[in-house]
């Protein structure tokens, strides 16, 4: 996928870390994307309302209020959306992967990230 192609695309990144969320956003706009950036999964939910979905969402899994995994439900039960979903979690607990797969999610990254892994797996689901 070229530059051209990506900057089509946009990426609605849901982190609370906001070290990592400003080392994704610059990887991610390096790449090619646009990339919103949501610190919680209620700015989240906002941005979704607003008409304005994304074609990717990357979701922490553990911030407070609510986590992303209310935030990932939220997406694929109330708001029926079929966009990929990557959720990122630095937890590592047997079945966790597959718990939040059969929850919506596309795939699940581990932290610390595989910046090129990580760039392989958003290019895949948005080619």
């Amino acid at each position: 996928m070229t530059n051209s192609q990506t900057t089509s695309k946009r990426i609605l990144l849901v982190d609370d870390d906001a070290d990592v969320a400003q080392l994704l956003g610059f990887v991610l706009r390096r790449a090619g994307f646009q990339v919103t950036h949501a610190p919680s999964a209620r700015r989240a939910m906002e941005e979704v309302t607003s008409d304005r979905v994304p074609d990717l969402f990357i979701l922490d899994l553990w911030m407070p209020e609510l986590d992303g995994e209310y935030l990932l439900r939220w997406l694929r039960e109330e708001q029926k959306l079929e966009q990929p979903i990557l959720m990122l979690t630095g937890t590592v607990r047997p079945g966790l992967d597959d718990e939040l797969k059969a929850a919506g999610a596309n795939a699940v990254a581990h932290k610390p990230l595989d910046i090129q892994a990580l760039d392989s797996l958003v290019r895949g689901f948005l080619a």
